[in-house]
C-alpha cells in the first residue's frame, strides 16, 4: 500500500514537471512526455484540473475528425511568490505568479535601524493583501547559512538572526533567506540552463558596504559550506587593508582602475571564467579596467567583461527563480 502511494506521488510530479514550461498539451502529449500510460495521464490531470493547479483551454486541436481532443496547460496563477530586497532604509517586494509575471509591487521605507519586526510586519502585510502567496525569498546584503544571517555591515539588528526560521514558524509558507549575490547568480543559471551551456561566470557588485561577488562553474552556483563564498570584500587590497574597509572609508585615496582591477585579478586567476559581469552603485566608478589586467596577465586569459546596470532586476529575477523552486517543492513534495 505504501508503494503504491509513493507511485501515484511519483506519477503526479512528473505530470507536474513535464508542463513547467507552460506549453499547452493534451492528455496524449503528457502521455508521451512523461511515459505514463494514458489512463493514468488522464486521473493525474482531472485530479489536477479540480485542484486548480490545472487548466483546461477552451479551444480545442484540430484534426482530421472525431472527437477533438481538450488541452490543458499550468495554471499561471495557482500560486505566487513573495520575493523581497531587504536594503539599509527600505525594504521592496515583489510578488510574481508562477510565470515569473509581476502581480504586485511595494516598497517600504524604514525610520532608523531596520529590524526583523520590520520585515515580519511588511510580510504580514502583503499575505493579508494576497492570500495565495505561496513561497517567500528574501535576499540580504550579508552573508546566510542555513537561514541565519551570520555577517551583515549596517544592519546591527539582524546580525546572528535566525531570519528564515522566524518567517518559517510564523506563516508556515517555504521560506528562504540568502545573500543578495547568490540570489542574483541563480538567475543567471536559469539563463544558462535556457542556452543549454555550462560556463563559467561572475558577477561582482560593488556597493556602498564594499563588493560582493558570486560564480556559476560549469553552469552550476558556487556553494560554500556556510554561505561565505564570494565575501571578496575580505581579501587583500594591499598590505594595510581589505576592499571591504576601503569602501567603507568611501574609497578614499585609492585609485577605482586599481581596486576593480585588483578584484578581477583575483577571480581570474580563481575561476577563469568566460565572462564577469560587473553591478555599480554609481555609474561614476565605471572604469576601464581591460588595460589594468594587461599589465599582470596574459590577454588569452581575459573574460569578456560587462558593465551592467540592472543590478536590482537582475537581483529580483534571482528571487524569482527561488521562490518558484520552493513553491514545484512544496507541490511535489
Amino acid at each position: 500500500m505504501a508503494f503504491s502511494s509513493i507511485a501515484r506521488e511519483l506519477n503526479r510530479n512528473h505530470v507536474i514537471q513535464s508542463i513547467n514550461d507552460f506549453g499547452i498539451y493534451t492528455k496524449q502529449d503528457i502521455s508521451r512526455k512523461t511515459s505514463l500510460s494514458f489512463p493514468t495521464t488522464g486521473k493525474i490531470v482531472d485530479a489536477l484540473v479540480q485542484e486548480g493547479m490545472i487548466q483546461p483551454l477552451r479551444q480545442k486541436r484540430g484534426d482530421t475528425g472525431g472527437r477533438k481532443a481538450s488541452e490543458y496547460q499550468l495554471n499561471k496563477e495557482y500560486a505566487y511568490s513573495l520575493c523581497m530586497l531587504i536594503e539599509l532604509d527600505h525594504m521592496k517586494a515583489v510578488i510574481t505568479n508562477l510565470a515569473f509575471e509581476e502581480k504586485h509591487t511595494a516598497k517600504k521605507t524604514v525610520q532608523g535601524a531596520l529590524t526583523a519586526e520590520h520585515i515580519q510586519s511588511f510580510v504580514q502585510e502583503l499575505i493579508d493583501s494576497c492570500p495565495e502567496i505561496r513561497s517567500i525569498a528574501i535576499g540580504v546584503p550579508g552573508a546566510v547559512h542555513n537561514g541565519k544571517i551570520f555577517l551583515i555591515d549596517g544592519f546591527k539588528q539582524l546580525q546572528d538572526y535566525a531570519l528564515e526560521d522566524l518567517l518559517r514558524d510564523k506563516f508556515h509558507i517555504p521560506t528562504v533567506v540568502l545573500n543578495n549575490m547568490n540570489a542574483l547568480i541563480s538567475g543567471f543559471r536559469g539563463k544558462i540552463h535556457a542556452t543549454g551551456t555550462g560556463e563559467n561566470i561572475a558577477c561582482i557588485h560593488i556597493g556602498e558596504k564594499g563588493p560582493g561577488c558570486s560564480f556559476l562553474v560549469n553552469g552550476a552556483p558556487v556553494s560554500g559550506f556556510c554561505g561565505f563564498q564570494g565575501e571578496i570584500g575580505f581579501n587583500l587590497f594591499d598590505q594595510t587593508q581589505t576592499f571591504r574597509e576601503i569602501a567603507l572609508n568611501k574609497y578614499q585615496n585609492v585609485s577605482l582602475e586599481a581596486y576593480i582591477g585588483r578584484l578581477m585579478i583575483q577571480i581570474i586567476t580563481m575561476i577563469n571564467p568566460h565572462q564577469i559581469m560587473i553591478y555599480m552603485s554609481d555609474d561614476s566608478m565605471k572604469t576601464d579596467i581591460y588595460d589594468y589586467c594587461l599589465h599582470y596577465l596574459p590577454h588569452e586569459v581575459l573574460p569578456q567583461i560587462t558593465y551592467l546596470d540592472s543590478y536590482e532586476k537582475d537581483y529580483i529575477f534571482g528571487l524569482m527563480n527561488v521562490g518558484l523552486k520552493q513553491i514545484l517543492h512544496d507541490i511535489t513534495a
